[in-house]
C-alpha cells in the first residue's frame, strides 16, 4: 500500500548493494550528498515530542537505474535491537519524505546504470530525529 505500482526495476534478477561496487563502478549517491539529504529529512519531519517514541526505523527501497526510488518496506525496533512498533505516523511520515526525494544518482558503471537497495536508519529519541544513519 505504501509503493507506487507503476516503479518499475531495469533488472530484477540484478538489484546491487549500495555499498558493494566493484573498483570499476561509480557508487551511487544523493545529489549534494548526506548533508543535503539530512537537510531535506529534517527540514519535513514533524511529529511531537514522545517519551515512548524511542529506537531506530529503517527504511529499505530500491533505486532504479533512473534514480527513481520504490519498494519501500519499514523495520522498527528499540534501543536494544528488539522489534517494536512506532506511532504509525512517524513510519508513514518518514517514508513519505523518502518518496519525494528527487536526488538520487544509480549506480552504474562506464557502459550503464544499475538499481541499488538503499537504507536509511532513523535514531529516535521522543518521536524527534537525532540521527540519520549511514
Amino acid at each position: 500500500e505504501i509503493d507506487d505500482i507503476s516503479f518499475k526495476i531495469c533488472n530484477e534478477h540484478n538489484i546491487k548493494q549500495y555499498y558493494v561496487r566493484k573498483s570499476s563502478d561509480i557508487a551511487p549517491t544523493y545529489k549534494g550528498e548526506k548533508r543535503a539529504l539530512e537537510k531535506i529529512i529534517r527540514s519535513q519531519y514533524k511529529f511531537p515530542k514522545s517519551e515512548k517514541e524511542n529506537g531506530y526505523v529503517t527504511i529499505r527501497f530500491i533505486v532504479n537505474c533512473e534514480g527513481i526510488s520504490g519498494r519501500f518496506g519499514i523495520e522498527e525496533m528499540d534501543f536494544s535491537f528488539k522489534p517494536r512498533t512506532f506511532d504509525k505516523k512517524i513510519s508513514t511520515q518518514l517514508v513519505e519524505i523518502i518518496k519525494e526525494l528527487d536526488g538520487w544518482t544509480p549506480r552504474r558503471n562506464k557502459v550503464k546504470s544499475f538499481d541499488f537497495y538503499q537504507y536509511l536508519t532513523f535514531k529516535l529519541k521522543a518521536g524527534q530525529i537525532i540521527e540519520i544513519l549511514p
